[in-house]
């Protein structure tokens, strides 16, 4: 940090980080509550969708950490939660194995990043860490009157690019280890996990409860009540009542 505007632009990054990461979590969880709750009628909280959560909000946000406001942060993280659940829900749909949801956390929230630079992007933010070229964030234009989305297009097709170079590099690669046998584990060692097959030991205990307790759960939980033992107090002896 060599001078007072790349401090300042440093302080931004840390500051808008953070909140995105922080609304993206509780966007993502309670989001996902609410959607629940709707199907189910039960009030859970999914630690998955939590960290997911936070992770896509600061995947979004990195695109544009050092030109946008922290308001646009916080609204930036926001969308990053609803992207992710969007996402997720549509791999389900589509039955595509994804078991860490690795594609709505990076890919689905890696395009919202870019093409929330092209709306958000505050000139004096772009200034700083840029140099003034003259196109800013699609909103700040409208609202300036002159509807520049110069900047906004340039992210879009920077977007299509990534999809387009990835698609065809990668495309013909896993064709290739498909057709070499090497693009999935067999049937077998995928029950059994890559923990054991490549690493030589279980990383996780997934034993889980018992038939019994699960049973029990869920009955506790159907009728809403939990039962607390109560201490009985010791009869008191006919003589002592005399007394």
């Amino acid at each position: 940090i060599s001078n007072t505007v790349a401090s300042d632009v440093s302080a931004l990054c840390a500051v808008t980080t953070t909140i995105a990461a922080a609304s993206g979590s509780v966007s993502a969880m309670f989001t996902d509550m609410f959607l629940e709750r709707r199907k189910t009628g039960e009030t859970m909280y999914d630690i998955t969708m939590c960290m997911n959560g936070a992770l896509s909000g600061l995947v979004g946000i990195t695109a544009g950490c050092s030109i946008v406001e922290p308001w646009a942060a916080f609204v930036i993280g926001i969308v990053a939660g609803w992207t992710y659940i969007f996402w997720s829900s549509l791999l389900v749909k589509l039955k595509i194995d994804d078991a860490v949801d690795a594609i709505p956390v990076h890919f689905g929230n890696g395009m919202w990043g870019c093409i929330a630079v092209g709306l958000f992007a505050e000139p004096t933010r772009v200034a700083n860490a840029y140099s003034d070229h003259g196109h800013y964030g699609w909103f700040y234009s409208w609202g300036a009157g002159n509807a520049d989305a110069h900047l906004l297009a340039a992210q879009v097709c920077g977007v299509l690019w990534i999809i387009g170079w990835v698609s065809v590099i990668m495309i013909p690669y896993f064709i290739l280890l498909n057709v070499l046998g090497l693009f999935r584990v067999d049937a077998l060692e995928e029950e059994v996990g890559l923990d054991i097959s490549h690493h030589k030991g279980a990383a996780y205990d997934m034993s889980g409860p018992s038939e019994a307790a699960a049973e029990k759960f869920e009955i506790s939980r159907s009728q809403r009540k939990i039962e607390i033992p109560v201490d009985v107090a010791p009869a008191t002896a006919p003589a002592e009542d005399a007394a």
